[in-house]
């Protein structure tokens, strides 16, 4: 991989395919975050994190060639596995894909062939990666980038995510109480939403 060149590129394909930049670039941040905070689980680096990054800047491209953007997920996957890449390989290209694809509706699994088709290390890759984009999209349900930012701690069995908030993030915390299901499975402990030391949509 050369970073310089992926992050271009990915920049590049954002530009031409993407209506609502703002939101993919605050979801990337808040994924980032979550990937810098949760570092002592998951023990990813720098590569990772790249691939992480360019997932969450193409992961709505799909909308336009999307008829009512109801598989616009699995659209940004194939327009991301038909780039002609030069900072990434093949293999990479695939990994943000399938990251890109699983931002919504289903978390992976075997009976999807594309995610059955790859090795066990990209497996764990593909749903350690796809579970802090899915988490971090949520954060950002209405469009509104009413969460600017996160801290997480890791008291034992938990992932406590401190949000901070500009507006009232119902929809959001909704969203992200339902699409923590991959990163509770990935990690194995509990995903909490706190304000202001106080719970948040707690799990009934």
């Amino acid at each position: 991989m050369n970073e310089s060149i992926a992050r271009t590129e990915a920049l590049a394909l954002m530009k031409e395919r993407e209506a609502r930049p703002v939101h993919v670039q605050h979801v990337t941040a808040l994924a980032l975050q979550l990937f810098d905070y949760l570092g002592e689980l998951h023990g990813f680096g720098p590569r990772e994190r790249t691939l992480l990054e360019m997932a969450g800047y193409l992961h709505d491209i799909g909308h336009r060639s999307a008829p009512g953007g109801k598989a616009h997920h699995k659209e940004s996957a194939r327009l991301i596995r038909e780039y002609p890449w030069t900072g990434i390989d093949h293999a990479e290209a695939e990994i943000v894909a399938q990251v890109a694809r699983y931002h919504r509706k289903e978390m992976p699994e075997l009976t999807h062939e594309d995610f059955r088709a790859l090795a066990l290390v990209d497996r764990k890759l593909v749903q350690t990666l796809g579970a802090l984009l899915r988490l971090a999209d949520a954060l950002d349900r209405t469009h509104e980038q009413l969460i600017p930012k996160l801290r997480v701690e890791l008291p034992t069995n938990r992932i406590v995510l401190h949000i901070e908030i500009n507006g009232p993030v119902l929809y959001e915390l909704q969203a992200a109480r339902v699409k923590a299901d991959l990163a509770e499975a990935v990690f194995q402990r509990d995903v909490v939403f706190m304000v202001d030391d106080e719970e948040l949509m707690p799990r009934q």
